[in-house]
């Protein structure tokens, strides 16, 4: 609610005043921002709207004419090589505490003392607003992690609290989306989470997308259609990934890559679940999806719990030894022995032992396949038309492939 009050107050200032106006958070990323109607625009305002952060030559040119320490509107010139029009700023603050900044473009500087009056009076709005939006922020970011948490009595009132407050539907499903760049060592990883989240609740809205930013990874709660594909044994419905989750995961997903200068970023959704104390399944599960797309390039950098087959059941084996203990002891010499073989092996069982499919996608004739699959059975003593010898192999691929005992592909 406070959001939409705010581009409402946004907009109605800059048509009184008829001067393009945005208002920025004490981080100087852009909230909301008024619709262009004719008005002056520069390179900074395009940039700003586009990419919801100005550059940090353009930050660092309002910064260095005190914007932090402003208590009044206080003008800001232009700058011709930055693409930088005249502005007037005035800092947006509750009880002291510094909020935001409205920008208003004023290059020919046209606002005069009573003009500002009436930004001074916006100002004082838009830090009550933004005040509660963060407050909001902090009690859905709160209810999150108790939603998500090993208490069973905790899950059920952090469930009644979103239901009173709006922000979930009794019975509607709900996914789990789980994000995380590959590499967990990344710099100022936390708080370039928070960011990316917090940017995708603006787009989206808080009441749409709940979420809440951890030391490692991001959570987002996403309400999905409710779209059965079928009924389990005990007579519960079946749900499939949601498009709309899906579609999260990716937007998510690609901001941070962006924020992480192109890094490789992983998204794990959990299936639907109908009622919200169960939320914590779907996250458990999205978990071990991005653990999974983590080892397994195969798998794609979106995975849904759904679509992962076997990885399902090896991704929560025990790790360590015990879980390297599980592979079969066949599968060593292939993995060490020259040549293609286990390349050769792994399509083989990948495509269901057929000869022909499996020697078009390795580019190879079929006696060269054949050859390689007799070789690979005298090596390891494993029979390939042998159900059993064929599941123990494939399953122990699979397995060295999540452990990284065997190159991703």
């Amino acid at each position: 609610m406070a959001l939409s009050e705010l581009q409402m107050l946004v907009d109605d200032l800059a048509a009184r005043l008829n001067a393009p106006t945005v208002l920025e958070d004490h981080d100087q990323r852009v909230v909301v921002y008024s619709s262009h109607n004719g008005g002056p625009i520069d390179d900074v305002r395009r940039d700003s709207i586009l990419r919801r952060q100005a550059s940090r030559e353009v930050r660092e040119w309002f910064q260095g004419f005190g914007i932090f320490r402003a208590k009044e509107p206080l003008r800001i010139p232009s700058h011709p090589e930055l693409g930088i029009l005249g502005r007037l700023c005035a800092p947006v603050r509750f009880r002291g505490r510094l909020m935001g900044y409205l920008f208003l473009i004023d290059d020919e500087q046209r606002l005069g003392s009573t003009d500002e009056a009436v930004v001074t009076q916006a100002e004082e709005h838009a830090g009550v607003l933004l005040y509660e939006e963060e407050l909001a922020q902090r009690l859905s970011a709160s209810i999150m992690s108790s939603l998500l948490g090993p208490s069973a009595e905790l899950r059920e009132n952090a469930a009644q609290q979103l239901l009173e407050q709006g922000l979930a539907t009794e019975d509607a499903p709900h996914s789990v989306v789980y994000l995380r760049p590959a590499d967990l060592a990344l710099h100022a990883l936390p708080e370039l989470i928070g960011e990316v989240l917090w940017e995708l609740g603006r787009r989206r809205g808080h009441g749409e997308l709940l979420r809440v930013a951890r030391q490692d990874h991001g959570v987002l709660l996403v309400r999905v259609a409710d779209m059965p594909a079928g009924v389990r044994g005990d007579g519960s419905l079946r749900l499939t990934t949601d498009r709309a989750a899906r579609l999260v995961a990716c937007e998510a997903r690609d901001m941070l890559s962006v924020r992480l200068g192109g890094a490789r970023v992983i998204a794990g959704i959990g299936d639907p679940q109908r009622h919200l104390t169960s939320a914590v399944v779907s996250y458990r599960q999205a978990l071990l999806a991005a653990r999974v797309a983590v080892s397994v390039a195969s798998v794609g950098d979106v995975a849904a719990w759904e679509g992962l087959g076997a990885f399902r059941a090896l991704v929560q084996l025990p790790p360590g030894e015990r879980c390297d203990s599980c592979l079969d002891p066949r599968l060593d010499k292939l993995l060490h022995a020259d040549g293609d073989l286990a390349a050769t092996v792994e399509t083989y069982l990948d495509l269901g032992g057929d000869a022909g499919r499996t020697a078009e996608q390795l580019n190879v004739h079929r006696a060269t396949l054949y050859y390689r699959l007799n070789k690979a059975q005298q090596l390891t003593g494993a029979n390939l038309r042998d159900g059993n010898d064929r599941l123990a192999l494939h399953l122990s691929f699979k397995l060295a492939r999540l452990i990284e005992r065997y190159p991703s592909s």
